[in-house]
């Protein structure tokens, strides 16, 4: 007897949706915990400035990670809303998505503490680069090797849409290797990614 060309498809994302949110709840609150009350040398205006100022790295790499992990949360969102089914592969490639933004209040830790060092820099991007490697794999998977997503979306719009997810993992393998030439020049990149998927575009094709 032929196997089948798919695994089983199981009715319903909302476990799978329920869960990824709990674990982005979990990440992005954990990313707060690294920023400590500063000590304040005294009460003044100009003193509290300079406490604030003596932990600004920990706030910008905060600020950084919790809007990135916002828009992968927006982002993934938009992906499910067009998907009715899943199957054990597809849950096993939203684990591997979740694992590596499990790291990111680690990374941001530790370039909120070294901002100027490139090894640094770098595994920051390193994991950010492997989160949106593993939500590209998701698209590549339910696009083109699954049953789960509508016949009806064209494969030029799936092809787009894939390419667009390379784009940012290119942009943030960039901004690994630029570290280590002008670690300003890599922050500033990891800044603006992010803001590149504030709108989610997953095919906007109509069935």
């Amino acid at each position: 007897m032929s196997q089948p060309l798919h695994p089983q498809r199981v009715q319903g994302v909302d476990r799978l949706k329920a869960f990824s949110d709990g674990v982005l709840a979990i990440v992005i609150t954990l990313l707060i915990f690294e920023v400590r009350v500063p000590t304040l040398a005294d009460a003044s205006l100009s003193g509290v400035a300079a406490a604030l100022i003596g932990i600004g790295p920990k706030l910008v790499s905060f600020a950084v990670s919790f809007f990135t992990v916002a828009i992968f949360w927006v982002n993934h969102h938009n992906f499910f809303s067009r998907i009715s089914h899943t199957n054990w592969k597809l849950l096993w490639i939203n684990n591997l998505l979740l694992f590596w933004l499990t790291i990111l209040p680690f990374t941001t830790a530790f370039i909120g503490d070294y901002p100027r060092v490139p090894a640094v820099v770098a595994l920051y991007a390193a994991t950010l680069a492997m989160a949106g490697l593993s939500f590209s794999l998701m698209g590549y998977y339910v696009f083109f090797k699954s049953d789960l997503f509508p016949l009806a979306v064209s494969p030029q719009a799936r092809r787009r849409e894939w390419r667009r997810t390379l784009f940012g993992v290119a942009l943030y393998v960039m901004a690994g290797l630029l570290a280590f030439v002008s670690v300003g020049a890599a922050l500033v990149v990891l800044a603006i990614i992010p803001w590149l998927y504030v709108i989610p575009n997953l095919l906007q094709e109509q069935e």
